[in-house]
């Protein structure tokens, strides 16, 4: 549950988050599987941070009768120290924003959102685009993160119509208020039991036959999936992104279809795959602050974390000082029902 709590904040952010698996065992005995809890932060008058927890009556009443603690562990989310981000995610080559674009399929008139933007750079691309064709959309960007959202270029933050502060598991929009809804390398922020969330939010808020898409990591296989993600987290502890280390879950291309369906999406198709290099030489400077006795650490732990049969294959390269990690990065497009 990542905050950036600052004293200039503008209004009074509201964050859902999961309650652990043994927690939600419990709960569902007297509840059905729909209950949600939030945690507020609000200002106080005197500049001090106020939290209130909000949720079902039966489970607040049932909290409190069994003098049970709801604990809420703030921790850093590193977006307000690092000067790029984290993962360094696959930039928007020629060809890539070619694909994009034409997953995007942008038409004049059309309400979009940028979901998840970070600081901007995949809005630059709409606007830009928009510009060239002479078409006219209002964009609408929203990221967790204030301090991404304090880096957005001035003339992107000038071409958007709206900039808010916002959780993707319960986005502050009206039901079916949007043509296209985009997500470029923001479903793996969130924890597993999470994503569910963001893919219904979506699905809430796009207009029927309005346009979602993603571009996403996709690991190929299960033991892939546990190997580079473990090495990503272990890279955001180095890097003291707590928040990062404790959530982010790349899922696998068989688990992003299955969320698809379970959000409502019929049907869905790959515009585009590459290979994304992952190197852990590059994360020196972005995320390790040059302190290459921390790369060591990383290095060390890759090796011992990877099986050999991910050390022998394709996706695998190490060089001594660099272990690059191959990992496909796809673009897909849904569609919300009419």
């Amino acid at each position: 549950m990542p905050l950036n709590l600052d004293c200039d904040l503008v209004g009074h952010p509201t964050f859902t988050f999961s309650l652990s698996k043994e927690a939600q065992v419990f709960a569902s005995e007297i509840l059905d599987d729909t209950f949600s809890l939030k945690l507020s932060i609000d200002l106080g008058p005197e500049g001090g941070h106020l939290a209130s927890l909000h949720g079902p009556p039966d489970l607040v009443e049932l909290f409190s009768t069994l003098q049970l603690q709801v604990r809420c562990d703030i921790v850093a989310d590193g977006y307000n120290v690092l000067d790029q981000d984290a993962l360094d995610t696959p930039e928007v080559s020629s060809e890539s924003r070619g694909k994009l674009l034409e997953a995007l399929d942008l038409c004049d008139g059309d309400r979009v959102l940028d979901l998840m933007c970070g600081s901007g750079t995949t809005s630059q691309v709409l606007l830009e685009y928009a510009e060239e064709s002479a078409i006219g959309i209002s964009l609408s960007m929203c990221d967790t993160h204030y301090s991404q959202l304090r880096r957005i270029d001035p003339k992107v933050r000038e071409g958007a119509v709206d900039i808010t502060l916002g959780d993707a598991r319960a986005l502050p929009y009206e039901t079916e208020s949007f043509d296209v809804v985009l997500l470029k390398m923001g479903l793996h922020e969130v924890p597993q039991l999470d994503q569910p969330l963001v893919m219904r939010e979506v699905f809430r808020i796009l207009k029927k036959g309005g346009r979602f898409i993603i571009w996403q990591l996709l690991p190929t296989t299960g033991v892939w999936q546990d190997v580079f993600t473990d090495i990503v987290r272990k890279t955001s502890m180095l890097a003291r992104c707590e928040s990062q280390a404790f959530n982010r879950y790349f899922p696998r291309d068989d688990q992003l279809t299955w969320l698809f369906k379970n959000a409502g999406f019929a049907e869905y198709e790959q515009i585009f795959k590459v290979d994304f290099s992952y190197s852990t030489r590059a994360r020196l400077d972005a995320e390790l602050a040059g302190d290459s006795s921390k790369l060591e650490i990383l290095n060390n732990f890759a090796r011992d974390r990877a099986p050999q049969e991910v050390r022998d294959s394709a996706l695998w390269r190490d060089t001594g000082e660099d272990i690059l990690l191959k990992v496909p990065a796809c673009i897909y497009r849904t569609y919300k029902p009419l």
